[in-house]
């Protein structure tokens, strides 16, 4: 696989990494962090099941969504730390949307035996 069929996942690594930081810096109940820990705890699951089908848009999809939640769980529960992960997140939509269109492209412009 070349390195940029690997950037999807990348992408994925460092949004986990935010909300894991983001989580660490938040004071919350024994309940609320529970309820984080085992948030980030799914979307590090989602996430290492793309390791091994990384062009899987399926299992992408489904990593952003996990980790989609995770940043809104932080959201719901600390308004200004969670602002900061909803920048990113918009970022992430806009990112895949480019890799897409990468990808399109990229096919186009392969040859034709």
């Amino acid at each position: 696989m070349s390195s940029s069929e690997w950037t999807p996942f990348d992408h994925l690594i460092r949004d986990l990494g935010a909300v894991r930081r983001v989580a660490t810096e938040m004071r919350a109940s024994t309940i609320a962090v529970d309820a984080i820990e085992r948030a980030i705890a799914e979307a590090a699951e989602a996430v290492d099941r793309t390791i091994d089908a990384p062009g899987s848009a399926n299992l992408l999809t489904t990593a952003r969504e996990a980790v989609g939640v995770a940043a809104e769980v932080i959201f719901t529960l600390d308004a200004e730390l969670g602002r900061s992960l909803r920048l990113r997140t918009g970022a992430q939509a806009l990112r895949a949307r480019a890799d897409k269109l990468i990808g399109e492209a990229r096919t186009l412009r392969q040859p034709r035996n």
